[in-house]
């Protein structure tokens, strides 16, 4: 990149042309405004705006990015200082550069210091893509030490990249902002669907929040909804708006936007999916799911007061052997005929959906009995045979 346009940036930021504008996000239950997102506009003094994706890569080509990140950082603390107590987290986008930048979040804590901002109140976004060309070893490192200062980091265009889940999980991450693109056919295609509840369902696990960016009709957010997604935001709810405007919005107009008299309509579909498994599990000790052609189980629920010994994940022959292991007396043969991989198999070739028997284990070193259920169903895409299992213990 030249120098001279450089300059040219150096000035529009002196000369206040750089602006923050801020998109708001908001919870995708209530509707309301929980946060929004500072996204930079070049504005000429004759009214003329100037797209981002005119002048941003060609500052990402260097770490020259670097001066309007910190320009955008210090426009979005001074905007949250002066909301007061009204004030909401915004989100920041950083460039890969600030991962080589030494003592980023010494400079990020000083910052918030000198506009007396809650680290909470603060949230670093880096693409995905980003992440991507740098080292694991660096990233991990530069997105702890941000951590360890209480500011939130969000992972955006989550899907866009080819990110493993090994360094998702290995990252102090607090969001996961996925894609735009995945909502481009308004959420028709079923493949798409899939990669979508697939996403959720990773974040779920891993206890990360979402934010679903790039929402333009209604169809998209009663998807999200069904998905559990935490935040959305898009041209649905609100264009990017001036400061003066986002001030007004998010400080006295910050009225529901979706209907939320029924909590149960609130709850999407890992919401009642959770509920449902908790109440499950006040009825029973042990929930599990297998898939008996791939010879593979996981344990979805293991009550902590009985010891089953049984690994969360594995082989479904491994853990016959186990509890076979431990059966007593003539419960060795009814567990044999009726709850081994192949006995499920043979029953769901013969017709049956269900099997239900009660064993007696040596748990521990003491006798007891427990009633088990299995549930046995085809794949609905594959020709595998799938089973949910149900054990709890028989009270004498």
């Amino acid at each position: 990149m030249s120098t001279s346009f450089l300059d040219k940036v150096v000035n529009a930021i002196e000369n206040r042309e750089i602006k923050a504008y801020y998109q708001p996000q908001y919870d995708a239950s209530t509707g309301k405004i929980v946060s929004a997102e500072a996204l930079v506009r070049w504005v000429k003094p004759n009214g003329e705006i100037i797209s981002p994706d005119k002048f941003i890569p060609k500052l990402e080509k260097t770490d020259d990015i670097n001066i309007l990140d910190w320009y955008m950082a210090e426009e979005a603390c001074r905007t949250i200082h002066e909301m007061g107590d009204k004030a909401v987290p915004i989100a920041v986008n950083f460039s890969r550069w600030h991962v080589k930048e030494k003592d980023f979040y010494r400079k990020l804590q000083a910052i918030l210091t000198t506009y007396k901002v809650k680290p909470e109140m603060f949230e670093v976004e880096i693409t995905e893509s980003a992440l991507a060309v740098e080292d694991l070893k660096s990233i991990e490192e530069w997105a702890r030490n941000i951590a360890d200062t209480g500011v939130k980091i969000a992972i955006d265009d989550f899907g866009a990249g080819f990110t493993s889940l090994q360094f998702v999980k290995n990252m102090p991450v607090s969001f996961l902002k996925v894609d735009k693109a995945f909502l481009e056919d308004n959420c028709q295609d079923e493949r798409g669907r899939g990669t979508l509840e697939t996403v959720f369902f990773f974040a779920r696990r891993l206890s990360l929040k979402t934010i679903a960016e790039g929402v333009e009709t209604m169809e998209q957010l009663k998807f999200l909804q069904n998905m559990d997604c935490d935040r959305v935001q898009g041209y649905l709810f609100s264009r990017p708006l001036k400061k003066e405007d986002f001030l007004v919005l998010a400080m006295i107009d910050n009225a529901p936007m979706v209907d939320d008299d029924d909590f149960l309509k609130k709850q999407g579909t890992f919401s009642t999916h959770s509920l449902l498994l908790r109440a499950m599990k006040t009825e029973y000790d042990m929930i599990m799911f297998g898939n008996l052609y791939k010879n593979s189980y996981y344990m979805m629920y293991q009550n902590p007061e009985i010891f089953f010994d049984a690994p969360t994940a594995g082989v479904i022959d491994d853990m016959t052997h186990n509890a076979l292991a431990i059966c007593v007396g003539e419960s060795y043969k009814v567990y044999e005929e009726n709850l081994t991989r192949p006995a499920l198999l043979k029953a769901y070739n013969n017709g049956k959906t269900r099997v239900e028997v009660v064993v007696e284990h040596n748990v521990a070193g003491v006798p007891q009995k427990f009633r088990t259920i299995i549930h046995l169903m085809k794949h609905p895409h594959k020709e595998d045979v799938l089973m949910i299992g149900f054990s709890r213990k028989v009270e004498e």
